[in-house]
């Protein structure tokens, strides 16, 4: 029988799996409504940012159905932020820093009250101190005392610092957009859906660490060729780059620029007659860049599939990879064949970030993983 505080280090490990896991739930909740959000084109039916019409909730908000995307979208992008700061806490095993995060986030938003400041400042003073208390009270206070390595320490504070410029991002693209920067604005978008999936990515890492952990994973029991995971990490970047592509394509309104599929002009030719960047983006999107993922994708897992031998996860990711990546073809085709229909391709977007997420949890259980960390392991 393992010891009483070996039990209890599990314990600990698989609560933070648990919550890692849901964290990893939400955000794919997130992507599925801020893909809704572009869809039906409601990112600005709230002009105002952090508080929406000047309040924290909005009296009619859920009657007026754009609104209700972009008010529900800032509510679920609350609760992921929490869900991560939690985590961070947690695997730290630092929860005062919570607290202090807290306490810190009380005073600045009443000294912002002594003063007569807006509302909309006094919420900025209610996050932003409050977020910097909590990554210095987590350095100051250290790890000494946790149950994690300083792996999953890393990817946690890393979590933590991708979501607030995740929300960052989010709101100035809505503050300069009210301001009349629209050009500013796009950029903005396309930059918050970009760094969207690099905080998947982050997350899903920091997620099957935990989950390898928990489980008590002693070691890599399969041997897997350099050349593979190179194989596996030029598939993770190859499909970031076409999800890049892909935000850039949707946030221009360059969707439809070659609306037919295979041919990609009315006369029923390979190549576009007409040259410019929306034809031009569209067409890397939808013909180069989807070949080009497909075809490294299959080639990655088949590689992986070959040296996986009998390693049951590993082969399991692999099908799972491979099937996604077919789907994601088929469904891009679909959307394209349908004119684009708002629920269809926001369903792609949410595939697109399955696919990359499955790569990044093949990829972590690609490399040796460690024994699990004693208390107080710098790992």
């Amino acid at each position: 029988m393992a010891p009483a505080g070996f039990q209890t280090i599990l314990l600990k490990i698989n609560q933070l799996n648990w919550t890692a896991r849901s964290a990893v739930a939400l955000v794919f909740c997130l992507i599925f409504v801020g893909g809704l959000v572009t869809s039906w084109q409601a990112g600005m039916a709230v002009p105002d940012w952090p508080l929406s019409f000047g309040s924290v909730n909005p009296e009619g908000w859920w009657a007026n159905f754009p609104v209700r995307l972009e008010h529900g979208h800032r509510l679920l992008a609350l609760c992921v932020g929490v869900f991560v700061g939690v985590l961070c806490a947690g695997v730290w095993s630092q929860m005062r820093a919570l607290w202090i995060a807290v306490a810190v986030s009380a005073l600045a938003s009443s000294i912002g009250g002594l003063f007569a400041a807006p509302p909309w400042l006094r919420a900025h003073l209610g996050i932003w101190p409050a977020a910097v208390a909590f990554l210095i009270s987590l350095r100051l206070l250290g790890g000494g005392k946790s149950v994690t390595g300083k792996t999953e320490r890393s990817l946690a504070v890393c979590s933590f610092v991708l979501v607030c410029i995740q929300a960052t991002l989010g709101g100035l693209r809505v503050t300069r957009e009210t301001a009349g920067a629209v050009d500013v604005a796009v950029v903005l978008r396309i930059l918050h859906g970009c760094v969207a999936q690099a905080f998947l990515i982050n997350l899903v890492a920091l997620s099957v660490r935990l989950s390898l952990l928990s489980k008590n994973r002693a070691c890599r029991d399969v041997f897997v060729p350099a050349v593979n995971k190179r194989w596996a990490w030029l598939a993770l970047g190859a499909v970031y780059g076409q999800l890049v592509l892909g935000a850039t394509m949707r946030h221009l309104g360059a969707g439809l620029a070659i609306p037919t599929f295979p041919a990609a002009n009315p006369e029923g030719g390979w190549l576009p007659k007409v040259h410019n960047l929306y034809t031009d983006l569209n067409f890397t999107h939808t013909r180069v860049g989807a070949l080009f993922v497909v075809v490294l994708v299959v080639v990655a897992v088949w590689k992986i599939w070959r040296s996986a031998g009998a390693h049951t996860v590993i082969r399991r990711g692999v099908i799972v990879t491979g099937c996604l990546v077919v789907f994601q073809a088929s469904l891009g085709v679909l959307v394209v064949l349908h004119q684009k229909p708002k629920t269809l391709a926001t369903m792609h977007v949410v595939l697109g970030a399955g696919l990359l997420a499955s790569l990044a949890a093949l990829l972590v259980h690609l490399y040796d993983r460690a024994s699990l960390p004693k208390a107080g392991s710098s790992e």
